[in-house]
């Protein structure tokens, strides 16, 4: 009986030992190392940024439409509440990742402040489209409040040239 059992044993591991031989010789599958998959993760980041950035677009758009142009006294308000609405996009979109993109998040954050503090520059350079969308008035506080080629820091204002 002991005979049988090791010729049993040594069946066995002769089969294992084919089919280790097998799966070494099969080429391993890569996922799809494509161009376009490789260029997905950077392209991320400006997808991210784009968003930072067009959430605070969209909160002064309803700051304005719901409260209309900030008083002399409040002239930092804007930039405080225009915080809380895109950082509450940034939390939304770092909420629908699922926790897998915590990058992409800050990468929106960092877009929104960037936004937030140079915006003033895009209304200097295209007042027409400002206009349309906003409404003069609120070109014009922007333009009365803020000097071009700057970056506004609260109540600093940093020249650029």
């Amino acid at each position: 009986m002991m005979e049988e059992q090791k010729s049993d044993f040594q069946d066995r591991v002769a089969r294992i030992n084919a089919k280790v031989q097998e799966s070494s010789k099969q080429k391993p599958k890569t996922q799809g190392d494509s161009l376009l998959r490789r260029l997905a993760y950077p392209a991320g980041f400006i997808g991210a940024f784009a968003v930072g950035v067009g959430a605070l677009f969209l909160s002064r758009y309803v700051q304005y439409r719901l409260v209309g142009l900030p008083g002399q006294a409040q002239g930092n308000a804007q930039d405080f509440i225009g915080f809380g609405i895109a950082f509450g996009a940034v939390f939304l979109i770092s909420f629908l990742l699922k926790g897998n993109g915590k990058e992409f998040a800050s990468a929106s954050a960092l877009g929104m402040m960037f936004t937030t503090f140079t915006f003033h520059n895009a209304v200097w350079a295209n007042p027409d489209w400002f206009e349309n969308v906003y409404g003069p008035d609120w070109v014009e506080f922007i333009q009365k409040h803020t000097e071009p080629k700057s970056i506004q820091l609260f109540t600093l204002t940093i020249e650029l040239g």
